[in-house]
Parts: structure tokens; C-alpha cells; sequence
């Protein structure tokens, strides 16, 4: 049997050597979050002032930042609640970019001393899967001083991953801790009639990218008398599995991949990621492939189905703040509103419940005043809610803002109606 030359295991020791002051420290997230590494940097009780690069998945991890230094400064493209106590402290670096931009700046401008990665057992041929999380690149890893990884049997060995050699692993921990899991309610009755309005909007053959919550469960349910769908996403969850098991979902049309789902991150029970492990049609992808324009291009009737907190009769898109305050981030939205658009036969879709708290907030609103531009008007395409859809392509301005009052809340009409006469008055 063919041996390899062992990494050294990780020590609290070591620990304390690498992570001075200054260095950068990158860590995956999601079910690749290598917390059987965390809990050694935790044990070493730091107070050094290093910089942690977050990939954390929303609803799935957040990352822990006292645990880790109690001088270390956050640096994140998603702003979530668990963080806000950070930025008051003065120790988060919230970063608004695209999650293709992001990415890339990990490899070009981070400089990236340290990477925390969870990786599966090695192969014969001594190589480890990233496996169910594998958004990140080798040129990223491989411009890292150190990569510190933990080996762990839970993550399947997924061919069509990145694939680390375990001679470039400097540390690991061995592990066989349960991998982290993801759940998302059911969605409501007013998601299932979106979900329909949607449904209507996507053909035999298209190739789907969804974001993640309770919406795009129901929007999958309602895809089960569609043929040879395809998928192209950023993270993928077990709502897929009916629409594959049936036979719905088989990737036979799409113009690259064929045959493939194509993601970067799953996310969900550990059955699921069972059943991952045993589907030869998983390809796991890094972002500068998942995300990448040129890549989304190439993807004939390419339909990205996203969600948002507001927009305005403009069609901008606010996806970041909720009453003035940072809740999150843009994530992957811009870069497949535009990777849609420049489909052959691709569609972009926002979708968005018309009111928010109790029905008392339109969420289309006349025009984002306290809230940044997640998106900009002219990157939309189709909106929908419960009342209905509109496609604000090719359409000038006036018709733009009636074709979304008529799908805002009957409530609201009228005021919004009065509120754009305004706006329009000032022109």
C-alpha cells in the first residue's frame, strides 16, 4: 500500500506561533466549517490582532470571533445579527461586493497567510475531497502560508471537487464530528402562490439557480410537470432531491455540464448529504466558476430565481438593510441577474411577498431613500409577487412603476400611485 508523508497534527503550540498579529486568516463555512480546528484555536486563549476572512453561510454558521482572539477584527460580505456587537466594537470590516468579486479578492488582494479548511480522508492516491463545500479555489490555497485542515469522514469524497493533495496540508485534526446541518421552514400559502406565478415562468430544458429560504422550497415544489430541468446554483439543498429522483431534474439540455447539478456549497441533513455522496451527477464548483460571467454565458436559458427585502418603482433592489439597519449582504444576487441576462434565453426573476410586518409595509416602496442599492434598475428583469409578475425589461420608466403598483398590495395602490406623480413632478 502506497504511504504519504503525513502533516504534522495541530497543537495548541502551533497555534500560538502562526496567528500573530497582522496575519489574515481565511475559513470556510457552511458544512466545511472546521470547527474540530476552531476549538483548538480556541483552546490556545489568543489575544493577538489578526484579521479572519468570513465565508460563513447565513442560517447554517456564523463565526465566533471572541472565540478565536479577543483582538481579532471580522472581515465579511454578510452583515448578520450575531456581528453587530462586533461593529460596535469597532472590530468589523463589513465589505459590500459581489460574491464573484469577493471571491476573486481572496486570491489577488487578501494575501491570505493562513487558510482553515474541512477536507474527506484521502484517497488511494493521497488526495482529499473539498467535498459538499467547495466554493473556494487552489489558487487561493495555494498562495496561503499555511493550510491547516480538518480531516474528517462525515464529508464524502466528491470526484468532481477540488482535489488538495495531502502533502500541501500543513496541519490537520482528525475529526469525526457530525457535519454541520441546514433547515428552512416550510414556506407559507402566500410563497406557494408566488411559487405558481413563478412556475409559469420557467420551460421545459431551462437550467435553474435559486437562492436559499422558504421560497425556493416552495418554487421547487411547484416544478414537478416540468421536463429535463438543469441546475446551476451557489448553494444547493435537498428540495432538489424529489425533482431528481423523479426525473424532472437531469441536466440534459444544458449547453455545459451536461448532465451535472453544479453548486459550490450543500447545505442540509446529514440523509442529505448522504444521498449526495452516493449521486454521481454532483459537481462541486468554486465560485470563480459558479459565479463567473463568462461561465453563466454559456448556459443556455439560464433562469436565476432570487429574493429581496424591498424595491422601488425604479426597479432598484434593496437586499441589505431593513429599516435603515444592515441585516446582510448582496451575496451571489448582481452577479446572476446579470450571468441571467446574458443567457441565451435566460431570465432573471425577483421575487418578493408584497407587505411586510402584518401587512402594515409595502414592499415596494416609491423610491429607496435610507436603504443602499443592492441592484441597480437596469439589472431587472422579472418581479413577483403574490398579485402577480412584472417584467420591467424593455419598458421606460412610467410603465416600469405601473407594472409594479399593479402587483403591490391592493393597500398600497393608490399611495403609491400618488407618491410616483410626485417623484415624477420633479423631474
Amino acid at each position: 500500500m502506497t504511504t504519504f508523508k503525513q502533516p504534522v497534527s495541530l497543537s495548541i503550540e502551533s497555534i500560538r506561533q502562526h496567528f500573530a498579529d497582522g496575519v489574515t486568516v481565511f475559513i470556510s463555512g457552511g458544512c466545511g466549517q472546521p470547527d474540530a480546528v476552531l476549538d483548538i484555536v480556541a483552546d490556545a486563549g489568543l489575544n493577538s490582532a489578526f484579521r479572519v476572512i468570513d465565508c460563513s453561510v447565513p442560517g447554517m454558521t456564523a463565526t465566533e470571533l471572541d472565540r478565536l482572539s479577543s483582538k481579532a477584527i471580522l472581515n465579511t460580505g454578510f452583515f448578520l445579527g450575531a456581528y453587530r456587537p462586533f461593529n460596535e466594537q469597532g472590530r468589523l470590516e463589513y465589505v459590500p461586493a459581489y460574491h464573484s468579486a469577493r471571491y476573486r479578492a481572496m486570491e489577488e488582494d487578501y494575501n491570505i497567510n493562513i487558510a482553515l479548511i474541512k477536507v474527506s480522508k484521502p484517497n488511494a492516491q493521497g488526495f482529499c475531497s473539498a467535498s459538499l463545500h467547495a466554493d473556494y479555489s487552489m489558487e487561493m490555497l495555494a498562495k496561503a502560508d499555511l493550510v491547516i485542515a480538518e480531516v474528517n469522514p462525515n464529508l464524502p469524497f466528491i470526484d468532481d471537487a477540488l482535489q488538495i493533495p495531502l502533502i500541501d496540508i500543513d496541519y490537520i485534526v482528525n475529526s469525526e464530528a457530525p457535519l454541520r446541518e441546514y433547515g428552512v421552514a416550510a414556506g407559507s400559502e402566500l410563497d406557494l402562490v408566488i411559487a405558481q406565478h413563478i412556475a409559469g415562468l420557467v420551460d421545459d430544458g431551462d437550467c435553474l439557480q435559486l437562492g436559499i429560504g422558504a421560497l425556493p422550497v416552495s418554487i421547487l415544489q411547484t416544478l414537478g410537470d416540468k421536463k429535463d430541468l438543469g441546475v446551476h446554483t451557489g448553494l444547493l439543498t435537498e428540495a432538489f432531491v424529489p425533482l431528481v429522483e423523479a426525473g424532472v431534474v437531469n441536466g440534459s439540455k444544458k449547453t455545459i455540464d451536461q448532465g451535472k447539478m453544479t453548486t459550490g456549497i450543500v447545505a442540509g441533513s446529514r440523509d442529505f448529504y448522504q444521498w449526495c455522496s452516493n449521486y454521481s451527477g454532483l459537481s462541486m464548483r468554486p465560485v470563480s466558476y459558479t459565479h463567473n460571467a463568462g461561465v453563466l454565458a454559456q448556459i443556455d436559458n439560464l433562469v436565476a430565481i432570487n429574493t429581496t427585502l424591498e424595491i422601488d418603482l425604479f426597479g432598484q433592489i434593496n437586499s441589505e438593510t431593513i429599516r435603515g439597519k444592515q441585516i446582510g449582504g448582496g451575496g451571489g444576487l448582481v452577479d446572476f441577474l446579470r450571468g441571467a441576462r446574458s443567457s441565451r434565453g435566460g431570465r432573471s426573476i425577483i421575487a418578493l411577498q408584497s407587505t411586510a410586518k402584518g401587512g402594515s409595509i409595502s414592499k415596494i416602496a416609491p423610491l429607496l431613500k435610507t436603504a443602499p442599492v443592492t441592484a441597480i434598475r437596469n439589472d431587472v428583469d422579472y418581479v413577483v409577487t403574490e398579485y402577480g409578475v412584472a417584467r420591467l425589461s424593455n419598458l421606460a420608466v412610467d410603465k416600469r412603476a405601473e407594472a409594479l403598483i399593479a402587483i403591490a398590495h391592493p393597500n398600497f395602490r393608490e399611495e403609491l400611485t400618488a407618491q410616483w406623480s410626485t417623484l415624477m413632478s420633479a423631474f
